[in-house]
């Protein structure tokens, strides 16, 4: 069978694109040594090109990994909506270092790993989402709207809505967004509000985290540094606004 052919034939490190069959389905491994470019035009052969029927069929779950390649929002939307645009696709995990890549290499998966979901649309205005671990979200999170989740919470679109991840008390989880204007984001049982914000979509994804003395913003480029328990700069990289653990005397920004 041709699709065999492809995703269990022999991988070259020099390849921008490399596929392998698993039993819970396939996993895209993104090179990150190859430019964006090559990948990214590689990935657009491979689906929609002329191999694209190869890959026609049933739904079959889908797993990226890019590995330690520092997307900009744009570059990670871009290559989001080439595999949401396969109708037969279940995407059920991107980011580096994910689970099925651990799995690849015989290492067992981490917890936080293993619990991504992947939401697709806006959230508007009056909606409330709760997701039992990581999530993605491919869109906008509007004024008036929310997402709540037991770890991370990413972005891909206008974070202005309100965020609250780590909601069982996980004060390592974090918010990341392409535009990062929050209503409100909550990290545990921290409470944090930003500045104005800015309007425009950035070129790098900026992130909200805890530290010692509460919530801080800094480019999503850090996000590694803090998860391996490297020493980040004091303070981030912009004001991350006020903060207060709940249950102190509630801080509201000035009239």
């Amino acid at each position: 069978m041709a699709v065999k052919m492809i995703v269990e034939g022999k991988s070259d490190a020099r390849l921008p694109v490399a596929v392998k069959g698993t039993r819970e389905g396939l996993v895209f491994l993104l090179n990150e040594r190859c430019p964006y470019e090559d990948v990214r035009r590689c990935l657009e052969e491979l689906l929609t090109g002329d191999s694209a029927g190869l890959f026609e069929g049933p739904q079959v779950s889908v797993a990226v990994d890019y590995g330690d390649r520092q997307l900009t929002p744009e570059q990670a939307r871009e290559l989001l909506m080439v595999f949401l645009a396969r109708e037969n696709f279940l995407l059920r995990e991107w980011g580096g270092n994910t689970a099925a890549r651990q799995a690849l290499h015989g290492q067992r998966p981490s917890v936080r790993a293993m619990r991504q979901v992947i939401h697709k649309g806006t959230v508007r205005a009056g909606q409330d989402l709760y997701f039992e671990g990581d999530v993605v979200v491919v869109g906008d999170v509007n004024p008036g709207g929310q997402v709540t989740a037991a770890g991370d919470i990413y972005v891909f679109g206008r974070l202005r809505g309100l965020a609250h991840a780590g909601v069982h008390g996980d004060e390592t989880a974090i918010v990341a967004a392409a535009e990062f204007s929050p209503t409100q984001v909550r990290i545990a049982n921290v409470v944090g509000w930003t500045p104005s914000p800015a309007g425009k979509m950035s070129t790098f994804m900026e992130f909200a985290y805890l530290t010692e003395d509460g919530m801080a913003v800094d480019k999503m480029q850090y996000a590694g540094a803090l998860r391996s328990k490297e020493p980040l700069r004091a303070g981030g990289d912009r004001d991350g606004g006020q903060s207060v653990r709940e249950g102190d005397e509630p801080w509201a920004p000035p009239l």
